[in-house]
């Protein structure tokens, strides 16, 4: 059977330790070896200490076939992460000649001789470590063998760690990529349940169910069954999810919907309200999208709904903004200003404040108009303003995306 090799990552840095910045890497580094057929068992954030920078390393190299350490390799005082290495392996620190070479002649561009001198620290590597050559920055990565298996040791900006840690895993590759399925319309607990009852037929597969606002992706790796497994596997869960399943490729839910757009021909158009642009945000993310979105309105206030979506007096007065009403004119609006085939309208009240006992916080309309007719739905979201106007958004891309599917 094919067991996962036991990971680690560390961040190394007292800005992420007090929340100065924020710490991404974790989790980048986290996902990719899992992709790469390794189990993390254990992240951890240090701050700039020999000490703690040591202790840590000791313990996890001596748990772990592999430990990648982000951060503390850049010239300051603070830049000890090689110093804390050293100790915990029981290795000194050489100067590597050609990374010198490579700083020296980038440390002109420093006026201070002291500063120059500085920038040279970073060609400190352990003995008997292989080099990473940066392609951005200035700070080589490390590998060294550990008496378990390896440390990685990369610099901690995210564009120059990203590029080593990628030249690294592609030549250490434990087994097949995880099968990553995105799901929308379906609960967290809902899709956990569907296909844990289709996995008790697939074993060594291992499941991963993340969530986000309105949408889930549920992660299968192989924990046994190898390439063929996984891929049997994510077949007969993407049958179980059904309609729900939007993506098996990677794709988000916006690629999806101009994917599904440009295959059938259709132009969108967007009127927006409480979402205030962020669904035509997510479409215009997505190259290439030129080809199907038209464009659309943030029509926030109704004096906008009116002159730009013709939305009446008479509806808004009698129903107000935040009614079926109100959304089935926005979308016929936007789609005949547009001139597009299928136009889409969301308004409703994110909050903290605008709620009432018939529309509480929360309330969002969502018009959608094709194909000749126009239907109104709503839904009752939860959170804060931003997961509101996240779920608002995710929903009305989710709409659109199985709309397309009917065509």
């Amino acid at each position: 059977m094919n067991v996962r090799p036991l990971a680690a990552v560390v961040g190394v840095g007292t800005e992420l330790i007090t929340g100065i910045r924020t710490d991404t890497n974790t989790a980048e580094i986290a996902t990719a070896l899992l992709e790469a057929g390794y189990r993390v068992t254990e992240t951890v954030r240090l701050a700039d200490d020999v000490t703690l920078i040591s202790a840590a390393l000791r313990r996890l190299t001596a748990s772990c076939s592999l430990v990648v350490v982000t951060g503390g390799l850049g010239p300051t005082h603070d830049d000890i992460t090689r110093e804390g290495a050293a100790h915990a392996l029981g290795l000194s620190l050489e100067r590597d000649a050609g990374t010198e070479e490579r700083l020296a002649s980038m440390g002109l561009r420093h006026q201070d001789t002291d500063a120059r001198k500085q920038l040279l620290k970073q060609a400190d590597v352990l003995i008997g470590a292989t080099v990473i050559a940066p392609t951005i920055g200035t700070a080589p990565g490390q590998i060294v063998s550990t008496a378990t298996g390896t440390l990685v040791i990369l610099p901690g900006p995210p564009h120059e760690m990203r590029p080593m840690l990628a030249t690294f895993l592609t030549k250490t590759r434990r087994t097949a990529p995880p099968a990553r399925l995105r799901c929308a319309g379906t609960t967290e607990s809902d899709a956990q349940v569907r296909v844990q009852r289709v996995l008790v037929r697939h074993p060594g597969i291992g499941l991963t169910v993340l969530a986000s606002p309105a949408e889930v992706e549920i992660v299968l790796f192989a924990d046994g069954a190898g390439a063929r497994g996984v891929a049997r596997a994510a077949t007969a869960v993407r049958e179980i999810l059904g309609d729900d399943c939007y993506s098996d490729d990677g794709s988000s839910l916006a690629e999806t919907v101009v994917r599904l757009a440009r295959m059938h021909g259709v132009r969108l158009s967007l009127a927006e309200s409480c979402t205030g642009g962020m669904i035509a945000a997510a479409i215009t993310d997505v190259t290439g999208s030129s080809d199907v979105f038209v464009g659309g309105i943030v029509a926030y206030s109704n004096a906008i709904k009116m002159t730009g979506l013709n939305v009446t007096k008479t509806t808004l007065a009698a129903y107000g903004a935040v009614s079926p009403e109100t959304a089935a004119e926005m979308a016929m609006g936007a789609m005949r200003g547009s001139g597009a085939d299928l136009a889409l309208s969301v308004t409703g009240v994110a909050g903290p404040g605008g709620g009432s006992p018939d529309k509480p916080v929360g309330t969002v309309w969502f018009g959608l108009s094709h194909s000749g007719e126009c239907r109104t739905w709503r839904r009752d979201l939860f959170g804060d303003r931003t997961a509101v106007r996240l779920r608002a958004t995710v929903h009305a891309l989710d709409a659109i995306r199985r709309e397309l599917q009917k065509d």
